[in-house]
């Protein structure tokens, strides 16, 4: 249950920061409301790790260099979400967002990627996807 809560909780702070971000940018440039959104994060995150007193950070160090992609991936997101939140609206660039991920994240599962256990890909899952898109289309209207 509270995975599903932090997944929600996930949902909502990426639509709200899509907003804020696509807000951001229209007044000062795409790459700068990015460095400026990464930092804020960095320091929030900073903050807390502080303050709830979690020292697991001394194993900072004996992450793999190619998990530490996902900070860098992090300033691609955001210049391609602020981007599309002005070309395509919120909805729409949210709806795209979540179908990409699902279907990567499909592939990962799949294909056991990243030291992910190996699942097996059914028709439901491919129906599911093949549904989301037909619900866009019919969004998009």
């Amino acid at each position: 249950m509270r995975g599903v809560l932090f997944a929600i909780s996930g949902g909502f702070f990426l639509t709200l920061q899509s907003v804020a971000n696509a807000r951001i940018s229209s007044s000062i440039g795409t790459w700068q409301a990015a460095t400026l959104t990464q930092l804020t994060g960095f320091l929030v995150a900073l903050v807390i790790m502080l303050l709830v007193r979690d020292r697991t950070y001394v194993h900072m160090r004996r992450v793999e260099p190619l998990y530490l992609s996902g900070g860098a991936f992090a300033a691609f997101i955001l210049f391609s979400n602020m981007t599309a939140v002005h070309e395509l609206g919120v909805t729409l660039t949210i709806s795209l967002f979540l179908i990409a991920q699902l279907a990567l994240a499909l592939v990962i599962d799949w294909r056991g990627w990243f030291g992910m256990l190996r699942r097996d890909l059914n028709r439901t899952q491919l129906l599911g996807v093949v549904m989301m898109i037909v619900g866009i289309l019919v969004l998009k209207g």
